[in-house]
This record gives C-alpha cells, structure tokens and sequence, in this order.
C-alpha cells in the first residue's frame, strides 16, 4: 500500500470498523517518544502546548511493544507531537521493534536534525521508511510555516537520505508530505520540481484543526480551496497512540492529553483498547455526539471549548485554542507575504445572519453598519433553513448567493444551514455578530440568547442596529399579492 492509500484510510467510510469493540489494529500504532519539538510550525498546536516535554521509559515502550504485536499488530512509527531525531534511544526503540517481528517500522520527522550519522543509525537499526514533513518548497515560505530558517539543512538531509539508499543497499521508502495552507496550496507543482527525484512519492494533506486543538486554522490558515465541513475519523477504531508517560490516547496530536482513555502503566493494552472509557469515545463518534470533548472541534471544523476525558491526566492550558500566536506569526512576516500576495486580511471578523429573498433597504443597513466593523461574512439561509420558518423563498440559495457576494461590503458568504446560529459561530469564530434589533422578543429571543452565550467564550459581541421600519420581504412579497 503507498502513501497516498495509507493516509486516505483514515477518513475512509470503513463500516466494517465501526462498533464499540473493533478488531486490534494491524497497523496505525505510533509511539510518542517524546513531545519535544524544534519546530513551531504555524499549524501545529505545539507551540501552544503548556504540557512537560519529557521521553518515554525504554523498558515501558519495550513492554508496550511486545503487547501490541502479541495482539496482532505488525506496523509501528515512533513519532506524535514531537520530532524522533531529538531522542537518542531512537535507533534503540527501532532494533526493538525489528527484533520483536514488525514488519513495517516508520517516522515522521522535520528532517532538520536528520543529519546523515543519525540516519545511518536509524536506517542501520532497520528502518522501513522515513517521511519528512516539508510544508513549502522553497526558503522564505518555509521559515514562516515552520518558523525555521532550515530549508536548505533539511534538502541537503533528504539528499543523503537518497544517497545512503544507494551506497548502503537498503530498500528503504523515502516520502515527503506537505500540509498545505491558505499560503501554500497553489505551490504543490513547485514540490515536484524542487525535490524530483529525492522522495518515492509526495503526498499532500489539508491543513486541519489537528485533534480540535487548532480552531484558529478554520479562520486564519485553511485552503481557500478546501470546503469539508465534515472529517470523517477513524482514529478510535483503528488507531494505537501512546504517549511519552505512556498514556493511551485517542489522537496522536493529543498535546494536551485531552484524550486519554487509559494509563499503560497502571493496565495492559488489550484493557486499555476494550476498556469502558475507550467505548465511551466510540459511541461519540457512532452518535455524531461528542458533549464536552475536543474531538467535536476537528470532527465538525468548528471552535469548541471541550473538557478532557480523564483531567487526572490532562494539563490544564487556558491559552490552548488562543489563535494570539498565529496572528503574531503572520505580522512578523507581513512585509514577505504582501511581497507574494498572499497577505491575509487581519481584520475583525463580523458574521451576519440573513434571507435575503428579497433584498432592501434593511439588508443594506445591516451590511453596511456590518462592513464598518470589519470583513463581513454573511451566513445565507439554505431554502431547507427558511422552510422550517416560513414559506420558501422566491429565489433559491445559489441565485440569492450571487445577490448578496456582489453587494458592496461583503466579503463572504457562507451557507446557514438552521435557524440556530451555533455551528457557523462556531466554525467563523467571528469578533461580531450583527443582528437587527428585531430579534430580541418573540421567537428568536433564545436563540438570540444562545448566540450572546456562545461568542462571549472568545469575546466576541452581538452589534445590533436599529431595525429598519417600514420595509421587510414579508411586506414585499404581501404588497406583490
């Protein structure tokens, strides 16, 4: 199976997965090493992380090894939050590995400290492939991404990375992934001039809000050309990840140990992976109800404030769905991003709500005094959302859509699939709400209240202007009869 076909799997619809007590995975086992980084990728919720950075016990990861194959599985990487090559036991860890039976051992690294005696050491050790993560193909672009200046370091790496394979005989697979960005999604032609010849395949991946702890990517980082609202996942029902303290996770991006549901140091691995706690999770994803877990955020693309499933284990991080420090990011490198266009726009965010069925003077102020506060993204009603209300529209949303995108002012607009406005809230994460006034007694007086409740969690506000009089698309539509 090639890379590619590795990765697709697991957002595939595999129903033969899906129950409380799936088979043992075969594969998809990775073991944290350590949560240690040298990088800070702009995507990457580990420069948010508060948790201690530390490595795992050698005799723990020997034990959780051997459990695992036992129980059927025959692939393993060593690699989550942190980079591979800052652990000196690496080499150790994969001998192991080779030693107790798998098949297939692999990382994923950086690849700036991949120098060519670590990699002696790693490929010697048995290795089966090594992945680097190259997230823009060329200097300038990659030290905002990965907030080093190691480009040229990790090219010259993957160049003897290539060479050793032909000097040393050893059949080992070279990849490279890069997580494409609002920055970098039109550069995927430059991956393959660049690195020809040096990867035996290159695989891009979506950025994505990594385990519900990156919201900020929804807003300020996702590919213009990327419209999932939904992300299938199958991590709870195919997937062994277990951290440096030796925790079993739901998520190998767990930086805060959220998603713990057993500690291998106390229980066996089969208890871990059957375990009640781990069941708990399955049937979330199974009902598409995910309460307080930070699952929900990644799954459904949107922010979520979320508890962690065992807090004993959990490090308590009241900055970890800041989006402070990728906004810092991007005004440091403003000047280099004006230079090749792709200066986003760091304005407020303002979300309106409406209709428009019959545009008028009403929509217009409420745009206008919208466009005043910032970028305005309005959320269109779907003809399914007006009919839970009131008659449909005259016009169906796609014609409405091209309506109000060419009004002066309005920078977006976006579907509002219910009369309940949480879920875009959520996924826009807008500074401002802007609502007529005419909202705040009758029918939508809750969900008014609702939506005050929910942007109050980033310190967002609800602007409301003056109802227009006199005019409104029922009036229209009556006065038309």
């Amino acid at each position: 199976m090639n890379l590619t076909d590795r990765v697709a799997l697991k957002k595939a619809l595999r129903n033969e997965l899906y129950s409380l007590t799936p088979p043992f995975p075969y594969s998809n086992f990775l073991i944290e090493t350590s949560n240690a980084c040298n990088h800070a990728c702009i995507f990457c919720a580990h420069q948010k992380m508060k948790r201690k950075v530390g490595k795992i016990n050698p005799e723990l990861c020997y034990d959780i090894l051997q459990q695992a194959y036992d129980l059927g599985t025959r692939e393993v990487g060593f690699y989550a939050t942190g980079e591979p090559f800052l652990v000196k036991e690496l080499p150790d860890y994969i001998r192991k590995a080779k030693e107790i039976g798998y098949t297939y051992v692999y990382l994923t690294s950086n690849g700036s400290l991949a120098t060519p005696e670590k990699i002696r050491e790693v490929i010697d050790a048995g290795l089966d492939s090594i992945k680097f993560s190259i997230n823009a193909p060329e200097r300038k672009m990659y030290e905002f991404i990965h907030g080093h200046d190691d480009f040229d370091k990790v090219f010259e790496h993957l160049r003897y990375l290539n060479e050793y394979r032909k000097t040393s005989g050893r059949n080992y697979k070279i990849f490279i992934t890069g997580i494409l960005t609002r920055f970098t999604e039109d550069m995927k032609d430059d991956y393959f001039k660049v690195f020809e010849g040096l990867a035996d395949e290159i695989v891009f991946k979506f950025v994505y809000n990594q385990g519900g702890y990156m919201p900020e990517i929804e807003t300020l980082l996702k590919c213009k050309c990327d419209d999932e609202t939904y992300r299938r996942c199958n991590l709870p029902f195919d997937a062994i990840s277990v951290t440096c303290e030796g925790y079993l996770s739901i998520e190998n991006a767990d930086f805060e140990n959220m998603l713990i549901v057993a500690d291998l140091n106390k229980v066996s691995l089969k208890e871990g992976w059957y375990g009640e706690k781990m069941k708990e999770v399955r049937r979330m994803f199974l009902e598409d109800d995910f309460g307080d877990c930070i699952c929900h955020g990644c799954v459904h693309h949107i922010y979520h404030a979320a508890k962690p499933l065992m807090p004993e284990y959990s490090t308590d991080n009241p900055d970890i769905f800041s989006d402070k420090l990728v906004r810092q990011r991007i005004e440091k490198h403003a000047e280099f991003l004006k230079s090749v266009n792709k200066y986003p726009s760091m304005n407020k965010k303002v979300y309106v709500p409406m209709a428009a069925d019959i545009v008028h003077p009403g929509h217009i102020n409420i745009i206008k005094k919208a466009a005043e506060l910032g970028d305005v993204i309005v959320g269109l009603f779907t003809n399914e959302a007006i009919a839970t209300y009131k008659n449909p529209p005259f016009m169906n949303y796609e014609q409405r859509k091209i309506v109000i995108e060419n009004i002066k002012g309005v920078s977006e607009v976006i579907p509002q699939y219910t009369r309940d406005y949480e879920e875009n809230l959520r996924r826009v994460r807008p500074d401002y709400m802007v609502h007529g006034t005419d909202w705040r007694e009758g029918p939508l007086a809750d969900v008014r209240k609702k939506a005050i409740e929910i942007l109050s969690e980033w310190n967002g506000q609800v602007v409301e202007p003056e109802y227009t009089q006199g005019i409104s698309s029922s009036m229209i539509k009556q006065n038309a009869k």
